[in-house]
């Protein structure tokens, strides 16, 4: 068998192959020890080489860099630590008002301002105004006094401009109300509201005050009286209640 495999690697130089391509037939134990090689190497990367894809949910970090800047001594370096110290462009001042001179020469200021070395004496001077002389256009033309205006006419009222007073349904649902031939009391004014309880025939059987002026409160019997001989049409066959409002007609 190995004479065989001889023979066939002879064959294949001569026919010009460079390489031994025909693996050993006989000898299994190399190619068994080579499977075992490559997987230990196989099983010791998996094992110590872990490949991480989104990062694992850790937080990631922004890259921080810098940059150094070296100033050699003189004035350019003076004024970048005066920028530094102070946070600005502006020039180291000190403050005057802890100097002990410059606090003296505010005292003594303030003291010469003060009495007695500063007085005020105001005087008073005549002056002189030329006031012009009437002309005679002038003297003519002035109304002078005039005479009191006439006293205003009182205003009467007129009955006539009165409005009309009508019982309105605020919820006509095909309901009416029909008033009484008696004209309406002083005590019914405009805008008063009343909820009034009717029978199945349209007779009014109770009447509520809804809302009403307080000038109106003296007549409230009357108006009672009134709003009971008004007739409702177009109502519930087994009665109920409307809501009225009187109101101005022509």
């Amino acid at each position: 068998m190995f004479g065989l495999r001889s023979k066939r690697a002879t064959r294949d130089r001569r026919i010009g192959l460079v390489f031994q391509w025909r693996l050993p037939v006989g000898n299994h134990m190399s190619f068994l020890s080579a499977i075992a090689v490559v997987g230990l190497i196989s099983v010791g990367l998996a094992a110590t080489v872990r490949v991480r894809v989104g990062g694992g949910g850790l937080p990631r970090h922004p890259e921080r860099r810098g940059s150094v800047i070296f100033v050699p001594h003189g004035g350019e370096w003076d004024s970048l630590r005066t920028f530094a110290l102070e946070a600005g462009p502006f020039p180291v001042r000190e403050d005057p008002s802890g100097d002990p001179v410059v606090v003296a020469l505010v005292k003594e200021s303030m003291g010469n301002a003060n009495l007695p070395g500063y007085r005020y004496q105001p005087e008073f001077k005549p002056v002189a105004i030329a006031d012009p002389e009437p002309s005679e256009d002038a003297e003519e033309a002035s109304p002078g006094d005039l005479p009191p205006l006439p006293q205003p006419e009182a205003v009467t009222a007129d009955p006539s401009l009165r409005p009309v007073l009508q019982v309105t349904v605020l919820t006509a649902n095909g309901i009416r109300a029909v008033q009484p031939p008696a004209p309406p009391p002083a005590g019914l004014l405009q805008g008063n509201r009343y909820l009034l309880n009717y029978s199945p025939a349209g007779r009014v059987l109770r009447v509520t005050s809804v809302f009403s002026p307080q000038e109106a409160a003296g007549g409230g019997a009357t108006v009672e009286a009134w709003l009971r001989q008004v007739l409702i049409e177009g109502g519930g066959k087994s009665g109920g209640w409307a809501s009225v409002e009187i109101s101005g007609g022509s």
